[in-house]
């Protein structure tokens, strides 16, 4: 092992050709802001090179899981689950015991991949137009580029689908991932959203921004690309995420991983002991609980590939590997005995495991102190020797000290929050500082409606304390209304448009994963309806092609409409499309609007594709 953790050298200034284009033909001040920051990290990071031009730079590994919780892991209590390689690399690690995430995925993305609450970076929701990250935000990947890393992700990206917002152009210059949320979501490939029973198996995928069919089991598929990445790129320094989307729903396997717990009964004294919360398992949580550890036993041996592929290459002592999962677990099961599970502010919602191990960092250890996603970012660059550019407001802090022993605990403050929709000051959110947090659960105003804990002494939150410890309790309550006020102040707390009209994308689908409004809650269903927002970049003529996912029938009329502007069609009942051809439009804003009339009866398009003619 490395003994000592020196700064390393930034590299040469690159960026990948697409992002380069982009940012010379944009005329946003926003982003031409964004350029110069990046240039600025460059030009900070270029000082450093003259002091520690011998150094070497490590090589950073980021695995996270989806929907996997506490514990559903050897290492953190799971009597049954099968994880050999993840409970040996927890042994060498630096386990994060105090660790935390948002409650639901996308946020977490955003919060990892920038070092901020989730919210300034556009991200509120984790589908209606909620999900998709300002282009002007810097992430890691985009300032380990212009350092000279070499940077990819395979798996879930959920931040965007369409440029200039997908994980290309912000900044991973190797992309395999699947689309929206989720395998098989309507915010995927139409080819796997109809595929519901098996959408997990030959995935329709985007590779490097253009569609793959490869096959096989899709966290098989993923790590093959992360180990493929790992291997094109050993020579250099890497920036490998790979973001599994198991074991999230549906609850998808192969055969041979759900042969593994297909007679796990949860009936032993550990199962029914009533004063555990997973003691209250029905059969249908029993049976996704089976599922679920099959599909964790099968990332795990996929992660002990990838860990092997980087022992074989001599990477190991200078690769950072950091593993965590995104959120608490969504099905009732073992998660250690936190309270709440995923989408709550609860410990169940958002502590999960979190190890890091490798370039100097010590082994078998564990440290206590509060951390978040937001700290990830400052961290890595740190390790990576690249000072963390004073022009982004962060909300995280570098802990590389602290986990390398060499700085105490310091009693810092996070903020956690997540509800549907635009964010509310006291729907489920949680602020902590020291020993204590308060959590506002559909709470109003009146402090008596909070819930107040002591974590060290209470880590299941069962004993309220406002009653208690009123003082505290209001200043906790003062400060959680800070960052809540702060926050809604953030310029990319907005509403997104998709670009249409650029040589990047054309043409360019419009899934229910940005379809936006109160209209969207049926968004598996037709009835679906909402607005999506795009923004219109060159003059000219459009095709719109309404998709369904079965034959349109003969007499619907299909319609869409842009503010004033509006064309339909009737269908002739031979496809599962209809396509309104040559509307004209100029550059600008435009909130579309489409669907399909028949009769009395008003449905949604599943997806709408935007062509701008030559």
């Amino acid at each position: 092992m490395i003994k000592s953790n020196p700064p390393i050298n930034p590299g040469p200034l690159r960026r990948h050709q697409l992002q380069a284009e982009a940012d010379k033909e944009t005329t946003d001040p926003s982003k031409r802001m964004k350029k110069i920051l990046l240039s600025l990290v460059f030009l900070t990071g270029s000082f450093a090179v003259l002091a520690q031009n011998k150094k070497i730079k490590p090589n950073i590994i980021l695995i996270m899981t989806d929907d996997q919780g506490y514990g559903d892991f050897g290492f953190t209590g799971n009597p049954y689950i099968k994880t050999p390689n993840i409970d040996k690399l927890a042994g060498r690690s630096v386990r994060l015991t105090n660790y935390h995430n948002s409650p639901v995925c996308a946020p977490t993305r955003a919060s990892l991949l920038t070092g901020r609450y989730a919210q300034r970076t556009g991200v509120h929701d984790t589908y209606n137009n909620g999900a998709i990250m300002a282009a002007e935000e810097i992430t890691i990947a985009e300032i380990l580029a212009k350092n000279g890393y070499k940077t990819g992700i395979a798996g879930k990206w959920h931040l965007g689908d369409n440029y200039p917002f997908r994980a290309s152009d912000q900044g991973f210059q190797y992309s395999l991932v699947h689309g929206g949320g989720g395998i098989g979501q309507p915010g995927d490939h139409i080819a796997n959203f109809t595929r519901p029973d098996s959408s997990y198996f030959n995935s329709v995928l985007s590779e490097n921004n253009k569609l793959v069919y490869p096959k096989g089991y899709c966290s098989d598929i993923f790590t093959d690309a992360a180990i493929k990445f790992l291997r094109d790129n050993s020579g250099n320094p890497f920036f490998l995420y790979l973001s599994f989307n198991a074991p999230h729903t549906p609850l998808q396997l192969p055969g041979k991983y759900e042969e593994q717990y297909k007679n796990l009964k949860f009936d032993s004294a550990f199962d029914q002991d009533p004063a555990k919360p997973w003691s209250e398992m029905t059969t249908a949580d029993k049976e996704n609980a089976r599922k679920v550890y099959g599909m964790v036993t099968n990332i795990d041996d996929n992660i002990g590939r990838l860990l092997t592929e980087l022992k074989t290459r001599k990477l190991e002592e200078n690769t950072i590997v950091i593993f965590l999962t995104d959120n608490g677990n969504q099905q009732l099961r073992y998660n250690g005995g936190f309270r709440g599970l995923k989408t709550s502010v609860y410990e169940g919602g958002t502590l999960v495991p979190f190890l890091i191990s490798g370039a100097g960092l010590p082994e078998n250890k564990e440290v206590d102190a509060l951390v978040a996603h937001v700290d990830i970012m400052p961290t890595i660059l740190e390790a990576a020797g690249i000072p963390f550019p004073k022009e982004i407001q962060t909300d995280g802090q570098s802990v590389l000290q602290l986990l390398s022993g060499k700085q105490n605990t310091n009693e810092r403050l996070f903020y956690n929050s997540w509800n549907r929709g635009w964010p509310e000051p006291y729907r489920n959110a949680a602020i902590y500082q020291g020993d204590f947090k308060l959590a506002a659960v559909n709470a109003s105003e009146d402090i008596s409606s909070f819930g107040l804990f002591n974590l060290k002494s209470d880590p299941f939150e069962k004993e309220n304390l406002v009653e208690q410890n009123p003082v505290l309790a209001n200043k906790l309550k003062q400060k959680l209304d800070s960052v809540f006020t702060d926050i809604s102040k953030s310029p990319h707390l907005s509403v997104r448009r998709i670009a249409v009209g650029t040589k990047y994308e054309n043409p360019v689908t419009l899934t229910r994963q940005d379809l936006g409004g109160v209209g969207v809650k049926d968004w598996e269903g037709e009835s679906a309806f909402g607005t999506w927002t795009v923004q219109v970049k060159t003059e000219g003529s459009y095709d719109f092609k309404l998709i369904s996912i079965k034959p349109v029938p003969a007499g619907t009329r299909a319609l869409v409409r842009l503010g004033q502007i509006q064309r339909s069609k009737v269908a002739d009942g031979k496809e599962q499309h209809v396509s309104l051809t040559n509307i004209y439009l100029k550059p600008g804003n435009y909130d579309i609007e489409s669907w399909f009339e028949n009769g009395n009866k008003t449905t949604g398009p599943y997806y709408l594709e935007v062509f701008k003619r030559p």
